[in-house]
């Protein structure tokens, strides 16, 4: 879902050890507020199949028709039969088994059908609801249905059930984790009308009712309730057939546009790069899911666009919109969250998918241009305690918020991306996560459990921090630079302390000269920590994020302060022996209950100690030739000194 407010120098070893360092407690967080269903009695049924049989025009919310579930018994036994329809809806009728029941409305848009014999485990039955009204007033996103009318006087009625207004214009049971196997819409709608829907279209009857077409259209690929859609106009049909990349295979390409005499020469070409956009998140994910029926999209006067799954609800026509938008039929549509509070795996990857549209059809730094500009909503003052995961999943405006959900949600998967021993090895893990929920459901720990069976390391920092977790990090940065040695402070202080004091990070550096420009990778494991790297070329500045690979944000400017530089001697000079050394360095008469930290260069910590009574050993005959950094905090205050390996 994309809503237009405005309308509405590290390798691999680096990354797989601090991915040890992420390791901590395990995640035992869970969403409050709204539950997969409204009551828990919809989930004793599994739904297989629903047949829509609908009469509607292009000029009201008025439906009348019927709905028929056919479904499977997964509790023990049902004694009543649970759905959802609002109350300006009439039910005339309701069919258990063809048997008609009466149906008691309960808690307000909840409706019952006791049955006479409770239904056992395994057992099929069907419903069929008769009903008429007209769907509650409203337009746009959140609303059910909605009638509007261009600025040319077109008239076009389309849905948006996302999240719980399914109810609002057909009975349903609204929960994400029951994915409907098929269904069948057959929509009735006044001559010269056309409907838009999910699937292929199997025929129009124009025959057996006089003065009205019937669009039959079904779809075989498991589906979920809100991605369901009609869409309703006097719409001119523009398809096409897509040769799929490296394969002899073709899908089709349907669209419905308002008026293809003007909208086409405008907005053709932008539509028409959908079958590109296709094969290349295809080459990123794996193979467009659905292409065995289509990909289409169906225009109208939304303020954005809403992933129906093999027909998006559009009502924008620029091209991130359409990607982001496509997208979603792997992220959301064919792997869809097992939870609310699990949306960031929808509209997170969509906005992240943006980016990668840009970065390979337009520029690398159109790409970084749209990332700064999401960074800058997600790290700003009032997404001081920002949160990925959605705890108040009672509202749309909680679990579709923009600079959460969707900027910062991005932003986590670009961190994911930036911590992956390999840009092949990110990419490879996205597809594995398609390939193992394909057409099913998904929660942020199923993609934590293959991202750690993919980069080898343990991950539970991570999502800790940036998924469950609240804030960011601010940084005071100041630097120097004595002869080749270029030193780096970084002091870090969170933005939401209370609930998340410190972030583990991974941290793009880049050293500016005039004549050369070099970038590291450190790894951000203190509050306070220097780094230290050989670069003869004379710095005039520090830049920090420069690519925007990191959620963070600066407190003041980076400065150069002319007295930072390695503290060769510990206080009471007390001196670090041998050094240079191949084994070992040895520490004499330090005071109790002094911690040792030994890290590289970058901040990657090796290892962790206090002091002992004489003479303190820190390791190092298992490490790499090198400089190494010992900083030591106790009684004595705080020191750092410059190790040698040989």
């Amino acid at each position: 879902m994309f809503i237009n407010r405005k309308v509405l120098v590290l390798g691999m070893a680096l990354v797989m050890a601090a991915g040890q360092l992420l390791a901590g407690a395990g995640n035992k967080r869970g969403a409050a507020g709204k539950a997969t269903q409204a009551i828990i009695n919809e989930a004793d049924y599994d739904i297989k199949h629903l047949r829509f049989d609908l009469q509607l025009t292009d000029t009201s919310v008025y439906v009348a028709g019927n709905v028929t579930t056919t479904a499977q018994v997964v509790a023990a036994t049902m004694s009543d039969y649970y759905f959802e329809l609002d109350t300006v809806m009439t039910i005339d009728s309701a069919f258990i088994n063809g048997t008609r029941y009466p149906v008691v409305t309960t808690g307000g848009f909840l409706r019952k059908i006791t049955l006479p014999s409770a239904l056992s485990a395994g057992a099929m039955f069907t419903a069929r609801i008769y009903y008429r009204g007209t769907a509650p007033s409203g337009s746009g996103f959140f609303n059910g249905l909605t009638h509007a009318r261009t600025g040319a006087g077109t008239h076009v009625v389309y849905n948006v059930s996302d999240p719980w207004v399914a109810k609002d214009w057909w009975p349903a049971k609204q929960s994400v984790n029951d994915q409907i196997d098929s269904v069948d819409m057959l929509v009735t709608v006044p001559r010269g009308v056309k409907d838009g829907s999910n699937g292929l279209l199997v025929n129009v009857d124009t025959v057996s009712r006089p003065g009205y077409a019937t669009y039959h259209w079904h779809t075989n690929y498991p589906i979920d309730y809100y991605l369901i859609s009609i869409a309703v106009a006097r719409y001119a049909e523009y398809k096409t057939y897509w040769h799929l990349a490296g394969s002899s295979d073709s899908m089709l390409i349907q669209n419905f546009f308002l008026d293809t005499a003007t909208f086409n020469p405008a907005f053709k070409a932008n539509f028409d790069s959908v079958g590109y956009m296709i094969d290349y998140f295809s080459s990123m994910y794996g193979r467009y899911p659905f292409w065995k029926e289509k990909y289409g999209m169906c225009f109208t006067t939304l303020g954005g666009g809403m992933e129906h799954q093999t027909m998006t609800t559009i009502g924008v026509t620029d091209t991130r919109t359409i990607a982001h938008e496509l997208a979603h039929q792997w992220w959301g549509d064919n792997v869809t969250y097992s939870r609310w509070g699990d949306v960031w795996l929808s509209e997170g990857f969509a906005t992240f998918s943006e980016q990668l549209f840009y970065a390979h059809f337009w520029s690398p730094a159109k790409a970084r241009a749209l990332r700064l500009s999401y960074m800058a909503a997600a790290t700003s003052t009032t997404q001081a305690c920002g949160q990925v995961f959605v705890t108040d999943t009672t509202g749309p405006n909680t679990l579709f918020d923009q600079a959460t959900v969707y900027k910062k949600g991005q932003a986590v998967v670009t961190m994911l991306r930036y911590i992956a021993p390999s840009d092949s090895v990110f990419f490879e893990m996205l597809r594995d996560y398609q390939r193992t929920y394909a057409q099913g459901n998904a929660g942020t720990a199923d993609l934590k459990a293959i991202a750690e069976a993919h980069y080898g390391v343990a991950l539970d920092t991570f999502f800790n921090q940036w998924i469950y977790g609240k804030g960011y990090p601010r940084y005071t940065i100041t630097w120097n630079q004595i002869g080749s040695s270029v030193f780096v402070k970084m002091i870090q202080q969170a933005s939401c302390p209370a609930t998340t004091p410190h972030f583990n990070t991974p941290l793009q550096l880049q050293l500016h000269t005039t004549t050369a420009d070099t970038f590291m990778k450190v790894y951000n494991s203190l509050d306070t920590q220097v780094y230290v790297f050989d670069w003869a070329p004379a710095v005039t500045s520090v830049l920090l994020n420069p690519d925007v690979w990191t959620i963070c944000a600066l407190k003041t400017a980076i400065k150069r302060d002319t007295t930072l530089g390695i503290i060769a001697i510990i206080p009471g000079n007390k001196k670090v022996y041998p050094n240079p050394t191949q084994n070992y360095w040895q520490i004499e008469d330090l005071q109790d209950n002094t911690q040792l930290t030994l890290t590289d260069m970058t901040g990657r910590e090796l290892w962790q100690g206090k002091s002992a009574r004489h003479i303190t050993t820190i390791p190092g005959d298992r490490l790499p030739a090198g400089n190494y950094l010992l900083q030591l905090n106790g009684p004595e205050g705080k020191a750092q000194i410059k190790l040698t390996h040989w």
